[in-house]
């Protein structure tokens, strides 16, 4: 694979950021916007065989259909671009057509691709629901697949974190191995558009099963990936605030950079970080959820001095790269934001819905077009399908 010239898009931004691009004049120059409810999708819309269980992954066709996994449920849920149900696809099993745990999804033409963690496969289908074929992992033993998603040619890009080298005989690996994967129409490996090995966990033994387990360290550097609309890959490392734009064939050929000031991590980082664990526990053969981290995850989690530069990034359905800052009250809603072209547009805060603490394209939410769908939970834990739309604030 060869690299073509790198062309340092941060020298063309300029350190002052006032560079403005052409397109859509005004629409960021306030520094709000507001995502305005369009559609809500609840268990009311649905029929009783369609409940929501734990809807996870995002993916629409050409004609705007939106088709959304369920894991728990075992099949993909589609919705036609006014959020009406249409039907399901897929039942839970092991054979040919069957899903099992369906996560990540991604459509290509006429071609949907699931993710299925619990038979360890992609299945092809049509967009009828139909079995095209099967194919195998591609990532290792105790790896993850983050995100997949389809390039407009027809081929795939895979977000994996390896996990285990294969025939593992020593001690197990300390980094974790990323990787960003180019896949092609069928799903075999092309080779690596990235890969970068980073220390931010530690191997533990499950105190009661014994079994193999990860602790992932916060605010440590990790990867943050998502595709444009025209197949350009933002691929950001969380050391410094520099994101590579690449070329899935020719590679890396510019860098995103803004200066920051890092942010020193504070005692409610560490607080909210584990607030957001839940223990079962069992009273007099009574299962209680706690929300508490366990002992020996608290024991074992190491905190950086500094927060990263960024939580997360997102492509906008217009090809805007949306990065999501930290800034010193804490919010979560604010982001600085590229055209397609790299150059800084502004620094804004979404008004009008909940922006989760890592707004990142992996799973949950995706854009089309000025609209962003996005999958939503109560603090029941009921899930919802919104369709928002891009505009600017009052």
């Amino acid at each position: 694979m060869t690299l073509s010239a790198r062309i340092p898009l941060s020298v063309l931004i300029g350190l002052s950021g006032l560079v403005r691009a052409q397109s859509q004049p005004g629409l960021f120059d306030t520094g709000r916007l507001r995502l305005v409810e369009e559609v809500r999708v609840t268990d009311a819309n649905l029929p009783e065989s369609a409940l929501f269980q734990n809807p996870r992954g995002l993916a629409f066709d050409a004609a705007g259909n939106v088709y959304v996994t369920d894991f728990d449920a075992n099949h993909i849920k589609v919705f036609g671009p006014d959020g009406k149900f249409r039907t399901t696809i897929g039942r839970k099993g092991q054979g040919p057509g069957e899903l099992w745990s369906p996560s990540s999804l991604d459509v290509s033409g006429d071609r949907l691709v699931v993710w299925e963690v619990m038979n360890r496969r992609f299945s092809i289908l049509n967009l009828k629901g139909e079995l095209l074929k099967t194919a195998p992992t591609v990532h290792g033993p105790q790896g993850e697949l983050m995100a997949l998603r389809a390039l407009p040619d027809g081929r795939f890009v895979a977000f994996v974190e390896r996990g285990l080298p294969p025939q593992l005989q020593s001690r197990l690996p300390e980094e974790r191995d990323y990787a960003v994967l180019l896949l092609d129409a069928d799903l075999a490996s092309l080779g690596a558009v990235f890969e970068k090995k980073i220390l931010n966990r530690a191997w533990t033994r499950h105190p009661q099963t014994q079994g193999l387990i990860q602790i992932g360290f916060p605010f440590h550097p990790d990867v943050r990936m998502d595709v444009s609309p025209r197949g350009r890959l933002a691929i950001g490392l969380r050391e410094k605030y520099e994101i590579g734009i690449y070329d899935p064939d020719k590679g890396k050929v510019a860098d995103v950079a803004r200066p920051y000031t890092p942010l020193k991590l504070e005692e409610q980082d560490r607080k909210t970080h584990f607030s957001s664990f839940r223990m079962v526990v069992f009273e007099k053969d009574k299962k209680t959820v706690v929300p508490k981290a366990p002992d020996y995850i608290v024991a074992r989690t190491e905190f950086p001095e500094f927060l990263p530069p960024y939580r997360g990034l997102i492509y906008d359905g217009r090809g805007r790269l949306w990065v999501q800052v930290f800034t010193p009250d804490r919010k979560t809603n604010v982001f600085d934001v590229f055209s397609s072209e790299g150059q800084y547009l502004n620094r804004v805060a979404i008004e009008g819905a909940t922006i989760d603490t890592n707004f990142t394209s992996a799973f949950e939410k995706r854009f089309r077009d000025d609209f962003l769908w996005k999958i939503e939970r109560d603090e029941d834990g009921f899930a919802s399908l919104v369709k928002y739309r891009l505009a600017p604030a009052r």
